[in-house]
């Protein structure tokens, strides 16, 4: 457990400050007006890709336990499915002709965390080596 716990909190101290400062740029009067008509807010965004993330690491390191060899492949299918499940989320901003800002900010949110989830499943691939 306390294994798992350790994945987590890097997980949280990546993405935190990544929070932190994302917000305080939207404190700018220009982005503060278009963040107003966003679909979803900043925080939603962070919170649900922070739950993918934590679920996806947390069964990668399941995966890594019971069959090292597989952890690579369950790594690219839980990311394939999120993928999915993020795209029918976010389509109602992806429709949206009006507030690019939101595009590229849900796009920035969604690279960042698969950043994040990617050098942490390369440390947990590096460990059996």
């Amino acid at each position: 457990m306390k294994n798992y716990l350790l994945f987590f909190k890097e997980l949280f101290f990546f993405a935190f400050p990544l929070y932190i400062i994302h917000s305080l740029v939207f404190l700018l009067p220009s982005l503060n007006a278009a963040q107003e008509n966003f679909y979803l807010s900043i925080t939603v965004l962070y919170v649900l890709f922070f739950i993918f993330s934590k679920t996806i690491l947390f069964i990668v390191k399941k995966v890594s336990e019971k069959s090292f060899d597989n952890t690579g492949m369950v790594f690219m299918l839980a990311t394939f499915v999120k993928t999915g499940i993020v795209y029918f989320i976010i389509k109602p901003i992806l429709d949206s002709e009006h507030n690019q800002i939101e595009k590229l900010n849900v796009f920035f949110i969604f690279i960042c965390f698969l950043l994040i989830e990617t050098i942490i499943t390369v440390r947990i691939l590096n460990k059996k080596q």
